[in-house]
């Protein structure tokens, strides 16, 4: 998996032959088959794995920094952008993924990461009497879709730090107007 992730990162998806993938795991091209069905299917386990570390490293350093839980939504979202402006996110799930799973199996690769991470951010939010707790799922899935377009855009700018600074501007405001006492 690493010998994958590195190699798509590095050239993309395209650019990658599963006999360069198993040269570079020390592994025979059969081995590489015998686990994944093609080469596809070697790129989604390896977008999976990227999906995993980015969400244990967000739900990491989003406990180490928020100081009130409601934050979580504004903090997270930061480290989200950082995990993925890594080079293997970018590449992987930014660049090449939709192209290669079809936008469908993209974005229900990441709903554990709309689940696991925006829920329950938005649950403390709901927590605090800010919004009902009806809304939680649909706006996991609004507040996910507007930071993967974000995420897009940076991925895909021609000036990614400058891109990098509206998205996250963007969006923090976006998610700081669900920190607001609700109308009366």
């Amino acid at each position: 998996m690493a010998a994958a992730r590195n190699l798509f990162a590095a050239r993309g998806y395209a650019d990658v032959s599963v006999d360069e993938i198993a040269a570079a795991a020390g592994l025979t091209k059969g081995a590489v088959y015998y686990q994944f069905t093609d080469k596809t299917d070697l790129f989604r386990a390896a977008c999976e794995s990227v999906l995993d570390d980015i969400m244990a490293h967000v739900a990491k350093e989003t406990m180490d920094h928020v100081a009130h839980a409601t934050d979580e939504i504004v903090t997270g979202a930061d480290i989200l952008f950082d995990a993925y402006e890594s080079k293997h996110a970018r590449r992987l799930m930014l660049m090449d993924g939709p192209a290669v799973l079809g936008h469908t199996q993209w974005t229900n690769m990441q709903e554990k990461l709309r689940v696991g991470l925006g829920e329950h951010a938005l649950g403390h939010v709901a927590d605090a009497g800010l919004i009902p707790k009806h809304m939680i799922p649909m706006l996991a899935h609004l507040l996910f879709g507007a930071f993967t377009q974000g995420a897009l855009q940076i991925a895909t700018a021609d000036n990614p730090s400058l891109a990098s600074k509206q998205a996250r501007s963007a969006y923090k405001r976006l998610a700081q107007g669900l920190l607001a006492k609700p109308p009366r």
